[in-house]
């Protein structure tokens, strides 16, 4: 049995340079041969012209993925961390898939639990994307998906599991597997895989779990981590504060509004509320100064900041300056997921 992590990002770009060289040539070669028989009087027929188009589009999916692996190695790439729904993009992933009947693809059965983390949407899409794109490369059996919340590591796991075709002995891995381990580094997802024979296991440990879904009602879970929290709500616009109310109601929280910042510093001098939402309208020099003020405190409240627009969420980041967001558009929703990450995570 083989057990390997998945390599350090930037360890082996000088490979896949060679790498993508060499696999971008290869269909655009026989493309090009194809095309000269074409120009030499040989008319083309149905299947020949489909296998140009294939050949054209691999070529074409093979430059993607060395774009995609440049702008991830060059370390470039800004992520905003928000709820996302492990669960449903792989569905629609492998839905996809389907759709698009790709001849000799491995069929996917996929066991997936309700699993949501605290990640890149776009990040992990494209690693999600990579490694099944790697499972079509390399797997001669069906591909079995199965993704677990585990609750009590606050982690996610996604296994993969497939018997592999056979390969030279040494033969590098596949493009997309080079993707998939980068996008897993920048997203701070491990990565490791597990080869017995020809049987092969990758799994894919996916930090921050959150529990509550973006499109659901709080669970049992989450309503018993918020009970009893204090929330200061500074919003002078009454349509906000009666927002923020319904957003809130049933999670047991013991909430206070204000109207200024003035009578958020008079409420705070009395005692730290658990969590502070504010609408944008106060942001601003002397909410700063009360922010920071509080942050020099023992137990400070994380702060979150309600804008005009917007359906999603986006934690709180390392730095003196970040404050976590949610869009007005998507309060029900966003609210309760916002208050059980930052106040998980304060506990």
């Amino acid at each position: 049995m083989k057990i390997q992590e998945a390599p350090v990002a930037g360890s082996l770009l000088h490979d896949v340079l060679g790498q993508l060289a060499a696999e971008v040539a290869e269909p655009l070669t026989r493309a090009l041969e194809r095309l000269r028989a074409f120009q030499a009087g040989q008319v083309p027929d149905a299947r020949q012209l489909q296998i140009l188009q294939d050949e054209l589009a691999r070529a074409r999916r093979i430059g993607i993925l060395g774009q995609q692996i440049a702008r991830l190695a060059s370390g470039a790439v800004r992520q905003v961390p928000e709820p996302t729904d492990l669960c449903a993009m792989l569905d629609e992933l492998i839905d996809d898939r389907r759709k698009a009947a790709v001849p000799g693809a491995a069929p996917v059965h996929a066991t997936l639990a309700p699993a949501a983390v605290v990640a890149d949407t776009g990040m992990t899409g494209a690693l999600l994307g990579a490694m099944l794109d790697w499972c079509d490369d390399c797997a001669r059996s069906t591909i079995e998906l199965r993704l677990d919340p585990r609750p009590s590591s606050a982690q996610a796991v996604l296994l993969c599991r497939f018997n592999r075709k056979p390969r030279p002995a040494g033969a590098a891995e596949p493009l997309a597997w080079q993707l998939m381990h980068l996008a897993a580094a920048a997203l701070g997802a491990r990565a490791t895989i597990e080869e017995d024979g020809t049987a092969v296991t990758l799994a894919l440990h996916f930090e921050r779990l959150v529990t509550l879904s973006a499109h659901a009602e709080p669970s049992a879970t989450d309503t018993r981590r918020l009970a009893g929290c204090q929330l200061l709500v500074l919003a002078p616009e009454r349509d906000i504060r009666n927002q923020v109310r319904l957003a809130v109601q049933g999670l047991d929280l013991l909430v206070d509004y204000v109207g200024s910042v003035d009578a958020a510093v008079d409420y705070c001098a009395d005692g730290l509320p658990q969590a502070v939402v504010y609408a944008s309208t106060l942001a601003g020099a002397p909410l700063e100064r009360l922010r920071r003020r509080l942050n020099a405190e023992s137990g400070a409240p994380p702060f979150i900041e309600i804008t005009p627009e917007g359906h999603g969420f986006e934690p709180l980041r390392p730095g003196d300056e970040a404050v976590a967001r949610v869009g007005l558009d998507g309060l029900a929703q966003a609210l309760p997921a916002a208050l059980v990450i930052e106040l998980t995570r304060r506990r």
